[in-house]
Formats: C-alpha cells, sequence, structure tokens
C-alpha cells in the first residue's frame, strides 16, 4: 500500500476533508461541540453521567430513572413519555419530545448544530420512534407530527428540514431527506464539495411510506397519500395518490 501524501504545487492549499479539518481541532472541544453543541462543559458531564449510568439501564430500574432524568437534559419532554435503554442523545438541549412519545431501543436523536439558535428535533404527542432509527437534524429542524409512527430502522437526516405531518406511518428501513454534493468539473474530492439543498422533505397528514422507500430533499408528499415499498421519490406527491417503483410514478 502506498502511504505518501499527496504533493501539492507551490503556493497550493492542499484539499482535506470535513473529517480531516475535524481531527484538526482540540480533540476535547470537537467532542464537546458534538455532543451538547454550544453547552458547557458542565451540560457534557451531565450527559455524560446519564450515558453511563442511566442510557443502558434495563428493565423498570432503567425505565424509572430515564422518566425522571431525561427531562432535565432536554428542552421539554411532555408527561408519560418512554425512553428505552441505550437511545443515543446527541445535543438533547435542542431536543423537544411531547406527552407519551415512545423511543425504543438503541434509537438515535442526533442534533448537529454549532449555534444555539439553530433549530433540532421535535416529535409530537403520542409519536414513536423504532429500535435502530436515526433521526439526524443537521443545522436544520425536523419535525414530526402528533400520532406519527416512525418504524425500525429507518433514517431521517437532512439539512434543509424535514416536516412530517400528524398520524404518518413510516415503515422500517425507509430513507427521507438525503441530499447530493455539487457535481462541478474541479478536480476537487466529491466529500468536499458542499451540499445541494432543495428546500426539505413535507409529508402532509395521514401519509403512508412504505418499507425501504427513499424520498429525496426537495420532495412534498400530500396529505392520504401512499408510497409504495422500494419506491424512490424525486418528485411531489399529490393528496391521496399512490405511488410506486424507482423512480416513483402515480398509480392510482
Amino acid at each position: 500500500m502506498d502511504n505518501t501524501k499527496p504533493k501539492s504545487s507551490p503556493g497550493e492549499t492542499p484539499q482535506i476533508t470535513p473529517q480531516q479539518q475535524t481531527l484538526r481541532q482540540n480533540a476535547l472541544s470537537t467532542y464537546r461541540q458534538v455532543m451538547v453543541g454550544s453547552g458547557g462543559f458542565l451540560s457534557l458531564a451531565a450527559l455524560e453521567v446519564y450515558n453511563l449510568l442511566i442510557a443502558p439501564l434495563p428493565g423498570l430500574l432503567g425505565f424509572a430513572s430515564r422518566t425522571l432524568l431525561a427531562p432535565l437534559l432536554l428542552h421539554s419532554c411532555g408527561k408519560g413519555t418512554a425512553i428505552a435503554k441505550s437511545v443515543c442523545l446527541r445535543q438533547p438541549a435542542k431536543i423537544s419530545l411531547g406527552k407519551k412519545v415512545i423511543v425504543d431501543e438503541f434509537a438515535v436523536l442526533d442534533v448537529r448544530s454549532r449555534n444555539s439558535d439553530e433549530a433540532g428535533i421535535s416529535i409530537g404527542d403520542f409519536g414513536f420512534i423504532g429500535r435502530n432509527s436515526i433521526i439526524a437534524a443537521k443545522g436544520a429542524p425536523i419535525a414530526l407530527g402528533e400520532g406519527t409512527n416512525i418504524g425500525s430502522h429507518c433514517r431521517l437526516a437532512t439539512e434543509s428540514g424535514i416536516s412530517i405531518g400528524k398520524s404518518v406511518l413510516i415503515a422500517a428501513y425507509a430513507y427521507i431527506g438525503p441530499g447530493n454534493h455539487q457535481l462541478d468539473e474541479n478536480g476537487k474530492p466529491l466529500i468536499t464539495e458542499e451540499m445541494v439543498k432543495k428546500g426539505g422533505v413535507n409529508i402532509g397528514d395521514n401519509a403512508w411510506i412504505g418499507t425501504r422507500a427513499t424520498i429525496l430533499d426537495g420532495v412534498s408528499i400530500g396529505k392520504n397519500a401512499v408510497v409504495g415499498a422500494h419506491s424512490l421519490v424525486r418528485e411531489d406527491v399529490p393528496d391521496g395518490a399512490v405511488v410506486a417503483g424507482t423512480p416513483a410514478k402515480i398509480i392510482s
């Protein structure tokens, strides 16, 4: 294997990836920023204690401990909300949970925001987040309406925003909000290019998103619409329509 570093021409600024830029920063400061954002080291210490002693606790003891202590970390938390064991919380001060929300085991609620005024994650009353699902708000808001159900192993990730209405059913392994890097013929590594932002994803009330469906950034799904399993949705879906296929087309 050739481990030599690529050479740069005299006067040329070497190209680095975001990951390499992160590694150049102070390790502790980087970790603090990832975990609690603009929060201080006291906030980090509280989250570390929670992750070490409370998050992994099984059974009734774990449930009771998280019910008592998780609201102290979150921006807001309604009555009757249940957080299962080993749920990962990043920047919890920017996460709002309504009443009687259920977050199943090994789910990830991940806010990636450098500034305290940037939006995070909000989940309405009676919402459900399935096991191993990831909700990643990368400096933009993700809002789930009342009674919305996210199945297991789903991924909701955005730099543009995701808004989901009431009583939406999202089946397992769905992927909502992925974006693309800009494609410029300038010789730069693709990973260093800025993301293309198309306005986020909007899903109307009572919609049903089938298993392994992918909904791209910039797409709106109408009320009472149905997206078939394994579909790739690149264009808006009208109210009440049924779409399926790759790319998805109206079939009913």
